[in-house]
Formats: structure tokens, C-alpha cells, sequence
């Protein structure tokens, strides 16, 4: 009986300690994941990467911006192939959506939107542009004294500066039952130019698109200037080489086509009144809540992301062929949301996500309040996932990215690198920096060395120090500044190097400088004292903790942990199965025969006619048969004089087992049998 049970412990320890995350009911509630440093108080992100094929590594970096109840971290967030943490800011506590790198006048620029995100769906704050210092550059705002929106940002080939901007006005609902005077949320965008931020271009929604033709029902909405109708939602414009413009409208369920002098409809595709002809069977346009679209391919094709397809309702990307001669659409491709791993594509409310066609061919999808996490496909195929935050957050709205990008970067902050000492551990880090290839540990005697000196460049190559571990207080050469003696070289591995200092060092003062991969010197710590008479030694494998910025294990750690809670939880069980062989074998036949000795000495006191031979052949009779584990036979009498038992739980059990003496307690196998096989322990979003 008790077999199956105690199988079942191993299996449900191997399912525990291989999920991602804990599942809700192993963590009291709030559980907010974070990842958190040694050297900095920075707080990344808890980024798991569920596969990474090789098809995906080409060296570029995920840009996203984590928000909501869910998440610790929230800011713009730049992560590396494995989910390493490159760089992250809070923004003054501002939440933020879009991170992207955008192409200004030849020069690489972070741009992304802060503000109040809770205006009824919209955006009231700027837009940021930053350097690869990480310095602001241009701020951009909304015309009129109006905020920029959050929904869209982006520089166009022209050099200039597109984003969305909203505001209440009046309107007349005749047209759709309401009544003649009311008011709206006026989706518009405007083209700016970014030096000064002068209006360039300008359109509004409610000056083009009626009411009749959006599926956003008006729900009584609009009858006064706080209760504005959103009818339209516009979250998305990209400009074509001609010069004209493609709006992505929410609530009409289309795409639209605008001329970039007049702002004229010149068609729709998709939505009540799409111009187009489907050859994918209406696959091609029939989309709802859509967002994202982009042309490519000189404009022949679109991507967006579809948040409810017609068939099944789910989330998915599209790539779509477009003819503007013969007015025809099909599908090229399609990337369904990933099921698994913690996406929900039906989850509500639906909306958000992005499709980015990277230089590589391969597509990148997010998946907005649909799942925080982001999947690459080339072609059909899913190849590489990853997911960030509580998987009981998952799917709720609580916790999202609007939009995740893909691009090379290259980040040198106007930072120093964070440095700490904890014991024999030096804790290296420097947010945002993207080129350190090494890091040399030094010593000094005195706090500050010759502050005139600092050489630019190591000329000893980086490959033959990447092993260097050997204490050096007596190099006097290129490697080290006459006051600064070279002590070891590390490799950088993740966002934080903990570098062990070596047993001999005896420099009163330490400090890091951050090499690139031709040795030149990008950047340098503070010094800081260090006692080596007061430390002392450390397991490699554990540091000495921080109690302000407890260090967060690595992948391999979490693996590795992972690992050793399945083979101590197998050791356990098979432990568990030993002792209760043991038992059976042992003390529970001994306690057993005691039992009946003692039951049928009390019998015999009451019938002394019964001859003592027979009496103990009957006693060690029971004896053989609890030992041998002996089935009592079906053919054998229910009033039998000899005590009938059954380890295996046989019914048959004889009357003589349901009596005890006054005072005595009344042996039962459910106290025997009643062993049970340990079950391991067991997180809103406004539509954007």
C-alpha cells in the first residue's frame, strides 16, 4: 500500500526543483522578485531564459521596460543574450514604457517615454533621448502645452521625431445614437523636429475617422469632459518613403493609410471597411486590438501584433505581403503566442505587445499584458524564450513590458564602476558599461597614489592575463602605475565579477580598473581600504554576504541549488523506505507477537481446559505467519480459534483483535498503515 505513496516523493521533488519560478502557494504573498548586488544597490530584474539557441546569439541586447504590481525593478531595462542585467535606471520613479534605440543624425540614441501612465489608457508625460554616456540629450514634449503620449516613438529616415500626443474635446454622438453635444479623447501624432521640437506635421483622429466605423462601444462614455469617449486609440504610426503614414487603430480593429500633406485617408486594411482583397482566406485582415505596425520590405509588406485572432482569439504576430497596385493582402507568416512557459493568449484584457523584424531575418515577439516575456522565431520555428517576474502574476495585467526590442549598443557611462570589499571578495560592477572585457584588481600603501598619473592603456595583451591569479606587489612595469601594484586580472562574467583577493596580498588599499578587449583602460574605482589581517578566509564558493546588498546567485547557483534539493529530497525518501523495511521486518513483528502473546494468555486464564502445547503451537503459528507476510486462506473458518492476521490489510482479521483488557490500548493497523509520502510546499493593468 505503501509503495505507490512514497514513489510519488521523488517525482514531485524532481517537478519542484526544476520550475522557474516557485509557484504561488510555496511563497507568502506579496512575493516580489528582484535580483540585488553586492557592490551597487541597484535592483535587476529576475530575467529566466527558458531556451537560447545558438540561432539567436548574435551579440545584441533586449531592451525592455518592466512595469507593474508584480515587479520590485521597474525602468528601462537593457539585459544581454542570458538575461544578465547590462543597465537599468528607476527614472526618478517614473514608470516607462518603451525603451528602443533609434538612429538620430548617424548617433545611436536610448529613447523611451516617463510619465503618469494612468490618464484612461493614455500617456501625460515626455520623451527621452540619451547618449551612450546615458546623459539626456533631448527632452520632447507634446505641442499646444500639451504631454507626449506613451503609445509611440520613434525617428523617422528624415531625421525626424514621431510620437503620439491625446486630448480631450468636444464631439457630436448624433451619428451613433448620442447625443449632439459631448466630448472625446482626440487620438493624434504629430512629426516634430527633434532639435526644437517644432510641429512639422499634425493629425487628428476625430477630424478623419467616424464613429461608425469603430467597434469601441461608447457605453454612455463622453457625456462629460472627465467621462471622454476613447473611441479610436491610435498606438501606433510608422512613415513610408513616400512621405505617407500608417496609423494603428485600437478600437477600429484597422490599420490606416494616410497622405502626408493632407492627412487624407488613402485606404484601410482590416476593420469595418478594409480596402483590401484577403487571399489568406480573411486571415489577412480580419485582426482585433491591433499594435505595432511597421512596414518593411520597401514597403511591401506590414508586421504588426494581433491581440485576439478571429479563429481562436488568441495573440499572435503577423507578416503581411501587401500589394497597394492591386489592393490584395496574404499572409507571409504567422507566430502564434507561445502556449508554454508562461504566456496566456487569451488572457484579459488583451493587449500591447510588439513584432520586430531583425537584421538577422529572425522576428522578435512581446506579448504586453498577454505575458511578460518575449519569443525570436526564425521562420515558424520558436527558438529561443525568455520570461521575467512571478508566474502568479502572469497573464493579469500586473505585470508587463509594452513593447521589447532587439539591437546592438554599445554603453559607456560617465559613471565609475561600483566597488566593495566584503572580506577576501572584491564585488565589481558598472552599470551600463558594455566594452569591459577585464578586471585589474591593484594595491596601493598610501589612499591616494600620485593623482597626476593615469596611463591610458595596459600594453601587456588581455588573453594572457585572463588565468592570472599569482600576487605581484614587486611589477614595476607597464602592467601597473609606480604607485599601484598589479595584483590579479579577472575576466568580467556577469553584471557583478567577484574577484577573490589572493591570501599574500598586504596592500592597505585596493582598486579595479575595467579594461576593454585591447587593454585600454575604460574606467577606474574608487580606492578603498582593505584590512587583510581582519578577514578571514573564505569559501570561494561562499563569499561573505553584504547585509545591505545581499548578493543574488547566479544561474549556474540556481541550478546547481535546484540539483541538490532533487538529490537530497531522493536521499530522504530512500531513507524513509529503509526504516520502514525495518520496521515491517523488525519491530513490527516483535510488537505484533507480543500483542498476541499477551491476548492469548488471557484467553488461556479463561479456558484452562485448552492443552499448553497446543496453546504456543498456536502462538508461534501467528508468529510464522506475520513474519512470512502469510495470506490467511479464504477456506479457513471464521470461528478458528487461532488469531488470523494480514499485513496486507486481509479483512479476515479474527475477533480476538478487537478486544483489549481494561486500561490497555486497542491495536489497530490504521496506526501502522497511516504514513503519508511528503508533498513539496507550494501573483491589473489598465488596457494600454
Amino acid at each position: 500500500m505503501w509503495h505507490p505513496i512514497l514513489l510519488l516523493a521523488p517525482l514531485l521533488n524532481l517537478a519542484h526543483a526544476n520550475d522557474p519560478y516557485p509557484s504561488p502557494d510555496d511563497v507568502p504573498e506579496p512575493w516580489h522578485p528582484k535580483v540585488e548586488y553586492r557592490s551597487t544597490a541597484i535592483i535587476g530584474p529576475p530575467i529566466e531564459v527558458i531556451s537560447n539557441s545558438i540561432e539567436c546569439r548574435d551579440g545584441q541586447y533586449t531592451f525592455l521596460s518592466p512595469r507593474g504590481d508584480g515587479m520590485v525593478a521597474h525602468g528601462p531595462t537593457i539585459v544581454d543574450q542570458d538575461g544578465e542585467l547590462v543597465w537599468t535606471t528607476t527614472f526618478n520613479d517614473l514608470p516607462a514604457y518603451n525603451l528602443d534605440v533609434n538612429s538620430y543624425k548617424g548617433r545611436d540614441y536610448l529613447t523611451f517615454w516617463a510619465g503618469d501612465d494612468k490618464v484612461d489608457g493614455h500617456g501625460d508625460g515626455s520623451i527621452y533621448m540619451l547618449d551612450s554616456s546615458y546623459s539626456e540629450v533631448y527632452k520632447l514634449k507634446g505641442p499646444h502645452g500639451l504631454s507626449a503620449d506613451l503609445h509611440e516613438f520613434q525617428i523617422t529616415r528624415d531625421d525626424t521625431a514621431l510620437f503620439t500626443v491625446y486630448d480631450v474635446v468636444p464631439a457630436d454622438f448624433q451619428s451613433v445614437g448620442g447625443p449632439r453635444q459631448g466630448w472625446i479623447w482626440d487620438g493624434r501624432f504629430v512629426e516634430v523636429d527633434v532639435e526644437t521640437n517644432m510641429v512639422l506635421f499634425e493629425w487628428h483622429a476625430s477630424e478623419h475617422i467616424n464613429f461608425t466605423e469603430v467597434t469601441q462601444s461608447r457605453d454612455h462614455a463622453g457625456g462629460s469632459y472627465e467621462t471622454a469617449w476613447d473611441f479610436f486609440h491610435i498606438n501606433g504610426v510608422d512613415k513610408d518613403a513616400k512621405g505617407n503614414f500608417l496609423i494603428t487603430g485600437l478600437y477600429a480593429n484597422s490599420l490606416v493609410y494616410i497622405d502626408g500633406r493632407t492627412g487624407d485617408v488613402l485606404w484601410r486594411l482590416g476593420g469595418k471597411h478594409s480596402d483590401f482583397r484577403d487571399l489568406s482566406s480573411g486571415d489577412a485582415s480580419t485582426f482585433a486590438w491591433p499594435h505595432h505596425a511597421r512596414f518593411h520590405d520597401n514597403d511591401t509588406a506590414i508586421t504588426l501584433f494581433d491581440n485576439a485572432s478571429p479563429k481562436d482569439h488568441r495573440n499572435r504576430g503577423l507578416y503581411l505581403d501587401v500589394d497597394q497596385s492591386a489592393m490584395t493582402v496574404k499572409v507571409r507568416q504567422t507566430y502564434p503566442a507561445l502556449e508554454r512557459h508562461m504566456v496566456v493568449p487569451q488572457a484579459q484584457p488583451q493587449s500591447q505587445g510588439s513584432v520586430q523584424v531583425l537584421d538577422s531575418g529572425n522576428v522578435l515577439l512581446s506579448y504586453g499584458l498577454n505575458g511578460p516575456a518575449w519569443t525570436e522565431y526564425d521562420g515558424s520555428t520558436p527558438h529561443c524564450h525568455a520570461v521575467f517576474g512571478p508566474e502568479a502574476h502572469f497573464g493579469s495585467g500586473d505585470l508587463a513590458s509594452y513593447r521589447v526590442f532587439k539591437h546592438a549598443w554599445k554603453g559607456y557611462p560617465s559613471t565609475t564602476p561600483d566597488f566593495e570589499i566584503l572580506g577576501l571578495d572584491a564585488a565589481v560592477s558598472w552599470n551600463g558599461a558594455t566594452e569591459v572585457a577585464m578586471w585589474v584588481l591593484e594595491g596601493a600603501d598610501v589612499a591616494l597614489p600620485n593623482p597626476n598619473h593615469d596611463p591610458t592603456s595596459y600594453s601587456s595583451s588581455v588573453e594572457e592575463h585572463v588565468d592570472e591569479e599569482e600576487v605581484d606587489e614587486s611589477d614595476d612595469g607597464p602592467d601597473s602605475s609606480p604607485e599601484f601594484t598589479l595584483i590579479s586580472k579577472t575576466p568580467k562574467s556577469t553584471f557583478e565579477t567577484i574577484i577573490q583577493i589572493p591570501p599574500g596580498v598586504t596592500s592597505p588599499f585596493l582598486r579595479i580598473r575595467a579594461l576593454d578587449t585591447t587593454g585600454s583602460v575604460l574606467g577606474t574605482t574608487a580606492t578603498l581600504p582593505f584590512d587583510p589581517s581582519a578577514s578571514p578566509p573564505q569559501d570561494p564558493n561562499n563569499p561573505t554576504p553584504n547585509p545591505d546588498h545581499p548578493h543574488q546567485p547566479d544561474s549556474d547557483h540556481k541550478s546547481t541549488s535546484s540539483s541538490s534539493l532533487f538529490f537530497a529530497g531522493v536521499a530522504a525518501t530512500l531513507f524513509l523506505l529503509i526504516l520502514l523495511y525495518l520496521f515491517r521486518r523488525c519491530c513490527l513483528g516483535f510488537c505484533l507477537r507480543r500483542r498476541w502473546q499477551y491476548q492469548y494468555l488471557l484467553r488461556r486464564g479463561r479456558d484452562d481446559d485448552d492443552d499448553d502445547d497446543d496453546y504456543w503451537e498456536s502462538v508461534y503459528g501467528v508468529e510464522e505467519q506475520e513474519v512470512g507476510l502469510h495470506h490467511i486462506s479464504d477456506t479457513e473458518s471464521d470461528d478458528s480459534d487461532e488469531v488470523q492476521v494480514s499485513i496486507l490489510e486481509n479483512p479476515r482479521l479474527s475477533p480476538m483483535l478487537a478486544r483489549s483488557p481494561s486500561g490497555m490500548s486497542t491495536f489497530s493497523f490504521a496506526s501502522v498503515g497511516g504514513l503519508r509520502s511528503p508533498s513539496p510546499g507550494v501573483e491589473r493593468a489598465k488596457q494600454q
